[in-house]
């Protein structure tokens, strides 16, 4: 297989970033352009910009299960709350008393967002020999 020789010239601002990112990579500057140019020609451009699409759409994804997992809360605090009111007075709340099932609502809902950041800050233990101290 013979193999063929491209020169091409570069303005000494080009040569010096070409030269400086080849040291970084303990490459000579002539190593990194080929280096470079087999990139160009494998279209690892393109494919980074297929990831950074995919990247987009699972932010979105994020954003909305987030949004899932924060309603989840507030109805699981309200299946809590729901659960201790007596049979046959759901309907028949004076106002007062559901503003109060409203606060106690809240306060499950705040509860358990602290509970969460310090189960993020590792202030539990989940698994150790000593789980059911947690």
């Amino acid at each position: 297989m013979t193999l063929k020789s491209v020169h091409f010239r570069v303005d000494w601002k080009e040569f010096e970033m070409l030269e400086e990112e080849a040291r970084k990579r303990k490459l000579t500057p002539n190593a990194y352009a080929k280096l470079l140019h087999r990139d160009a020609l494998a279209n690892y451009d393109r494919r980074h910009e297929v990831l950074l699409d995919q990247l987009e759409a699972l932010r979105g994804q994020y954003a909305e299960l987030h949004t899932l997992l924060v309603k989840t809360a507030a109805l699981s605090a309200g299946a809590v709350a729901a659960a201790s009111i007596p049979p046959g007075m759901a309907t028949s709340i004076p106002a007062p008393m559901r503003e109060q099932v409203k606060g106690h609502i809240t306060a499950s809902v705040r509860e358990g967002e602290r509970i969460s950041r310090a189960f993020d800050e590792g202030v539990f233990r989940v698994g150790g020999p000593d789980a059911a101290a947690d």
